[in-house]
């Protein structure tokens, strides 16, 4: 059957999302963006095609439906990974078909202006013909583009040739943003100030009115209890909540460190345009949804756990909100996608990331992940876009493994100090390097999270090789290790000859100070090197403050 298709898409997500600096605005941001499609595009067919005449369900509720069988004017063909598509029924008139698809586009931007303003989309209007199954016809032989592909195509073509205008431009006559480079144009009642129309609906979306719950949390509740067994989505986080500010992320007084995590899948581009027909797709787009928040809420659950159980005293400073509920270090971002972006303390990071990783492969989709460490202040995009890259270092790994290597999560992390190099690559040589040659390399990652036990970059060892660190060598002598991985031969041969007249005291008794024995590391305490060389005890070393000790023992 033939339909007129409407195919829309959202564009740099991630700019939108994490521009600003404030907690409240990118958890706005997400909420509008992920609430755009069902919101704003359905409310737009509806004004077009007639509310009656919207099937905006089926897509979500069917798992195999007939797509020829539509009775209605237009219906959903799915929504996710920052597309929709819409099939619009042919009335015979083409020429009142083609104006109802542009006033469906002309209606959802133009709301777009007020309801999420700064927000960049494009839309391809087209033929699609689907069978019952879902199966897209393409023209000629099997190696044309499918129908969809054909939309898909006339999308990059207009990314690439239209710059939509979505905000007020700053003129320099009228105040700036504070936030942003946008004119501010709308009056804050709670902040009282002025900020940019963008910023302001950013903030709205995760703001309290009236004395009821922002719209941001109650999506990301609802979102989280709808993976859950029915008798436990009324108790679900009884007496916790999320944080609205990076200042109230579970740091202690001393320690003013968070962690931005993302965590994207394994190839998925590659896996959605391997689907047949449309029904592979939405159905795929949906599992992927269905595995990325129910990981979220295992590690909800499992955080939730420890704290009462006191497993985890760290878990235990936790902030309250001013409903008197403790406040989870943990928030998520975006979440409910291929890829998934949290901010936590930095303390958690890793064994949330961890955590994570092994639900959703346990669940069949394999992720890698990258883990920027910074402080509080520091420019969370700049933050968000070192998490990209060391997840895009992550992916480099595992895609030059050989056909057929069974380990496929891998994750990479950095601490950054100050005022850091732009890039992933400049920041590793500046930090990284040693005098002992441009081939040294004092960071020993990426860390795969399904290796086994004699794999030396099995993320297991690295949690222990951190443990045995901490109590195999002296405090002292564990920093003064990096010192003398990062200078020559005679630094590392003295280091060596000193160890065998030290001790470390453990609890009354003391021991030989020694390296790290774990099997998988037993060469490195030798020589320190691999035959590429790599060390992993300045990884081990440096996250001695970021992997507290009580979740080792947890």
């Amino acid at each position: 059957m033939e339909f007129l298709g409407i195919l829309f898409d959202t564009r740099s997500i991630q700019r939108y999302i994490f521009s600003g600096n404030r907690l409240k605005t990118n958890i706005g941001a997400s909420c509008l963006v992920d609430r755009v499609f069902d919101d704003v595009l359905v409310k737009a067919l509806q004004d077009v095609y007639g509310t009656g005449e919207v099937d905006a369900a089926t897509w979500r509720e069917v798992e195999a439906p007939d797509w020829e069988a539509q009775e209605t004017a237009c219906r959903i063909g799915f929504f996710g990974g920052g597309k929709a598509l819409v099939l619009v029924k042919r009335s015979g008139d083409e020429e009142n078909d083609q104006a109802q698809a542009r006033a469906v586009v002309t209606q959802f931007t133009k709301a777009l202006l007020t309801k999420a303003p700064g927000l960049r989309t494009g839309a391809a209007i087209g033929r699609l013909r689907l069978a019952a199954d879902g199966t897209m016809a393409r023209d000629g032989n099997e190696d044309d583009a499918d129908d969809y592909a054909v939309l898909v195509r006339m999308l990059k073509e207009q990314q690439n040739t239209i710059a939509p205008v979505v905000t007020l431009p700053y003129t320099g006559l009228t105040l700036c943003c504070p936030e942003n480079d946008g004119t501010a144009a709308a009056w804050d009642a709670e902040d009282q100030r002025f900020y940019s129309w963008e910023v302001e609906m950013k903030l709205r979306a995760d703001r309290r009115r009236l004395g009821q719950t922002a719209l941001a949390e109650d999506e990301l509740l609802e979102k989280l209890r709808s993976v859950l067994p029915e008798e436990e989505r009324e108790t679900f986080l009884a007496g916790y909540a999320f944080p609205q500010e990076f200042e109230k992320l579970g740091q202690r007084e001393t320690e003013n460190d968070i962690a931005i995590v993302h965590i994207d899948g394994n190839n998925m581009g590659r896996q959605f345009q391997d689907c047949k027909t449309l029904t592979e797709y939405k159905n795929l787009s949906l599992r992927v949804r269905q595995t990325t928040i129910t990981a979220f809420a295992a590690l909800t659950k499992e955080l939730v756990q420890k704290r009462e159980t006191g497993r985890d005293s760290y878990l235990d400073t936790c902030h309250q909100n001013e409903d008197g509920d403790s406040l989870l270090p943990i928030r998520p971002i975006v979440l409910g996608g291929d890829d998934m972006t949290f901010v936590c303390a930095a303390k958690i990071a890793l064994r949330s990331a961890d955590t994570i990783m092994q639900h959703m492969k346990a669940d069949g989709i394999n992720t890698c992940a990258g883990i920027a460490i910074l402080k509080t202040a520091y420019p969370f995009f700049r933050g968000y876009q070192m998490a990209e890259q060391l997840c895009g270092a992550a992916k480099k790994k595992m895609r030059n493994l050989p056909a057929g290597d069974p380990r496929a999560c891998w994750l990479d992390f950095a601490i950054l100090h100050g005022e850091q190099a732009p890039t992933l690559e400049e920041l590793r040589a500046q930090e990284y390097g040693t005098t002992m040659g441009p081939d040294y390399r004092l960071h020993f990652g990426p860390y795969c999270v399904d290796a086994t036990e004699d794999d030396p970059h099995a993320l297991a060892n690295l949690f222990r090789g951190i443990e045995e660190m901490r109590t195999s060598l002296p405090t002292n002598k564990a920093k003064e290790l990096r010192s003398v991985l990062a200078h020559g031969r005679h630094a590392q041969t003295q280091f060596h000859a000193q160890l065998a007249y030290l001790e470390v005291r453990r609890g009354r008794t003391h021991a030989p100070a020694r390296l790290p024995q774990l099997p998988a590391w037993k060469a490195y305490a030798a020589s320190f090197w691999d035959e590429e060389h790599r060390t992993p005890y300045v990884d081990a070393i440096e996250l001695m403050d970021d992997v507290p000790e009580e979740a080792e023992n947890a």
